[in-house]
């Protein structure tokens, strides 16, 4: 059952429902990484295994909110000040990018995971939430995102996506990585990570030490950069204002076009099928999660 409440009806994109069609969120980005708008149906390749299979389904994302689930580690190992003043300025950030339109929840975890706010696009009341939120506990990151992505699933199609601030260390889950990117995949779920971090932690600021927690940081961080990659979201290492400003910023931009891709599944045996979806304009590189698993 999902923790955050159901949000008041809004426009929600709204495809076929048959079990056999395959929906796909893409997000494409030009050679700066930069967002890229205004893509057709017909610039867009979708292989599965190697084949290429034709988009009966698509939306551009233009004039559909976005609903964004704002994942906070509460746990102790981000009692350090200023990685809770990073996470909450990353926030304000982020949500001062989103159009007026898009409906933000927070959820926090550490050992547990918790709704702060449900789905709303009142600002204000986003930002009082992310006051509440006190560091304490262990640290249960994958089994949070494994239930954040059954949440924001829970609320309808759409543009959709997890934003997680944490120092990415994982402590006390039961659930494997593995496991939980898996699941991200099959619900369709883009994670967007911002691994705050401290700069004596961080290889890219003049601060850092080199000492051997940042050994640890540095494996967290590759976690969480992998449940971005296999999603079809991004991730990013910040330890001071110029990065959480890029961070939150880019994130806000590429959910702003997020496009939705869907085909028939082809028939065959109920197993994982790899899938590659590629833009035929030159110099567009297009992001989704790396495959799914059709229902047996």
């Amino acid at each position: 059952m999902a923790v955050l409440p159901a949000s008041a009806p809004g426009q929600v994109l709204s495809f076929s429902a048959r079990s056999d069609l395959v929906v796909f969120s893409a997000t494409a980005v030009d050679t700066k990484g930069r967002p890229v708008t205004d893509l057709r149906r017909e610039e867009f390749h979708s292989l599965e295994e190697g084949r290429l299979q034709p988009i009966a389904h698509f939306h551009g994302g233009r004039g559909l909110p976005a609903r964004i689930l704002l994942l906070v580690d509460a746990s102790g190992s981000m009692g350090e000040e200023q990685k809770v003043a990073n996470a909450r300025w990353a926030a304000a950030r982020f949500l001062d990018a989103l159009s007026p339109e898009d409906q933000v929840a927070v959820a926090g975890f550490d050992s547990r995971y918790w709704g702060v706010v449900a789905f709303t696009q009142d600002r204000e009341a986003v930002r009082q939430g992310m006051e509440t939120i006190t560091p304490f506990g262990s640290t249960a990151l994958h089994d949070a995102l494994d239930k954040a992505a059954r949440d924001i699933a829970s609320h309808g199609e759409g543009r959709r996506a997890i934003v997680i601030l944490t120092d990415g260390v994982d402590t006390s889950s039961q659930k494997t990585a593995d496991e939980v990117v898996a699941r991200s995949r099959a619900l369709d779920v883009p994670i967007y990570s911002v691994a705050v971090v401290s700069p004596l932690d961080d290889p890219g600021s003049p601060s850092f030490l080199g000492k051997k927690e940042a050994a640890q940081a540095a494996a967290a961080t590759e976690t969480l950069a992998r449940y971005a990659e296999l999603s079809g979201g991004s991730a990013f290492r910040v330890s001071n204002p110029a990065a959480l400003r890029f961070a939150a910023d880019r994130i806000a931009g590429e959910l702003k076009h997020q496009y939705r891709l869907g085909w028939d599944a082809p028939t065959g045996p109920s197993r994982f099928r790899r899938v590659v979806v590629q833009s035929t304009r030159k110099g567009v590189t297009v992001r989704t999660r790396s495959g799914y698993l059709p229902p047996s």
